[in-house]
């Protein structure tokens, strides 16, 4: 094992990360107590019922010749569940990424976000976090300069997806920028020399801003066995082939059940020819089986390169 590799593990195993996992913990008050102690700075705004962690730095880490960049964890989990993977392990490596950017002395043009409510949105897409976040965004007009990267299930699996959550079963003239961004994403992995799929993923906190027309692309990893199957699937292809990486599906491109089983991650149903493509990661969260038990090393490692390409870029 890589040395990498055993720092993931020992992260994963740490009692900080045991204690976030706990089922009475105030999971706001966790990360706002790990930021302080930290010396990140950070600010908690308040939108109805909802309560978002926002980091930003001095005034010298930005620029308005280059695009601002908008790291996003959602900090909710479902009722009587663990959440290791949704979500908090993207939460715990963009709380341990924070840290490494209140040292930095360049610009680098990145906030982070810990948000409130991802998981509301199953009651409707206005009711979710980030649709309030989203629309208090466009209103001071930052939509336009922020380029908002969404990490949702990032604790599991040894291959980087940069979702076509947003582009997928939408027409063309609506997702330019969001087309722009997802090529973007595609070439940090690159850089970044990770293996990695572009592929349609379930709406997360990204439905939310999309709904208020901000773009935002959704990173998370799956493992390759799972991904391959559904990455055949969608493009019509036998299990001995893999499209380029860079293909981009559209509506009317795949069955409509399909796709709203995809989209909205609706469990399918027993028997169903979806449960085999479905990836079982998707299929178990919100349940008791989304446990630290099932986190992997190599995730981590994958989502601590994907972000340290992103904090090297500054781009228009």
């Amino acid at each position: 094992m890589s040395d990498d590799l055993k720092q993931a593990q020992k992260l994963i195993d740490s009692k900080l990360f045991a204690d976030f996992l706990k089922p009475d913990i105030d999971r706001c008050e966790f990360i706002c107590s790990f930021l302080k102690a930290a010396g990140v700075p950070f600010k908690i705004v308040n939108l109805q019922t909802k309560k978002h962690i926002i980091v930003k730095y001095d005034d010298n880490c930005y620029t308005e010749e280059f695009k601002k960049k908008t790291l996003v964890a959602h900090y909710d989990r479902a009722e009587n569940t663990e959440g290791a993977n949704d979500n908090s392990a993207a939460c715990l490596q963009l709380m341990l990424f924070s840290v490494k950017l209140a040292k930095e002395k360049k610009t680098h043009n990145i906030k982070i976000i810990f948000t409130d409510g991802e998981e509301a949105g199953a009651d409707g897409i206005t009711n979710q976090g980030s649709f309030l976040l989203g629309t208090a965004l466009r209103k001071l007009n930052f939509h336009k300069a922020e380029d908002i990267f969404v990490f949702d299930l990032c604790g599991k699996g040894d291959c980087l997806i940069i979702s076509q959550s947003g582009i997928f079963c939408r027409d063309t003239q609506k997702t330019d920028k969001l087309v722009e961004l997802h090529k973007t994403c595609c070439r940090f992995a690159e850089l970044a020399k990770l293996d990695y799929l572009s592929i349609p993923t379930p709406y997360s906190d990204n439905a939310g801003f999309i709904a208020t027309g901000t773009n935002a692309q959704v990173i998370t990893i799956l493992p390759k066995n799972e991904a391959i199957p559904l990455t055949q699937y969608l493009h019509g292809l036998p299990n001995t082939k893999m499209p380029k990486k860079s293909v981009l599906l559209f509506e009317n491109q795949t069955d409509s059940e399909f796709a709203h089983i995809l989209v909205t991650n609706t469990r399918p149903t027993p028997g169903s020819k979806f449960s085999k493509i479905i990836p079982s990661t998707w299929q178990t969260i919100h349940s008791k089986t989304d446990c630290k038990s099932k986190l992997t090393a190599e995730a981590f490692v994958i989502i601590q390169k994907f972000l340290n390409i992103i904090l090297s870029q500054n781009y228009k």
